[in-house]
């Protein structure tokens, strides 16, 4: 486990260890100045920032993120956040009536929302299979989760590490035969590329 704590370069209050970066992560200070610095350059010039700098700095970011993740930048798109990108894949991937999305247990309740205000409107339904603790290890999730796959699931939704448990999901498993069903996975990837190398 990363202990984050003000000497490991972070503006936490001194004797303060914090673990919960999933969902309200402070920012390490050279984010905090680099933010800063993109502050002060935008309020020094509003209009030269926003119409002729943003565009390129917004693409170098894209850039090297796509290089950090194994993807190319042009596969990649800049969301406010984890819950705002899964809203988006939530009213595109055209639900039905009598389609279900299937979903864990372990989802985290904004990105859980959002599948439940999209199927309301399609006139489709969310259903979770449980994934019990302890874990049980991937064979026993995909072993659940391919028992929980019926006809009727459009979607299949997961994070690849939970957010309320910090579970492992085996996504490519999971994918795999979400794939072989019929089914569309949608995978929240929030928490996975800070502590495991992914390659998109």
């Amino acid at each position: 486990m990363r202990v984050f704590s003000a000497d490991k370069g972070f503006a936490l209050e001194p004797g303060l260890v914090f673990l919960n970066h999933g969902s309200f992560g402070a920012r390490p200070r050279r984010v905090s100045e680099a933010q800063e610095a993109l502050r002060r350059q935008a309020e020094a010039s509003p209009v030269a920032f926003l119409s002729r700098q943003s565009g390129a700095l917004l693409a170098g970011a894209r850039t090297a993120l796509g290089a950090y993740l194994g993807s190319s930048p042009t596969d990649l798109a800049f969301v406010p956040n984890a819950t705002t990108g899964v809203s988006i894949a939530a009213a595109s991937v055209g639900l039905g009536a009598g389609d279900e999305v299937l979903m864990s247990d372990h989802e985290y309740g904004a990105c859980d929302l959002a599948w439940e205000r999209a199927c309301r409107r399609a006139g489709a339904q969310v259903r979770r299979f449980q994934v019990p603790l302890p874990w049980a290890g991937d064979g026993d999730f995909l072993a659940r989760l391919e028992a929980a796959l019926s006809p009727r699931t459009r979607v299949l939704f997961l994070s690849h590490i939970t957010s309320p448990t910090a579970l492992r999901f085996p996504i490519a498993g999971a994918q795999g035969l979400a794939r072989e069903r019929g089914s569309t996975p949608v995978i929240d990837g929030a928490h996975a590329p800070g502590p495991r190398d992914r390659d998109l």
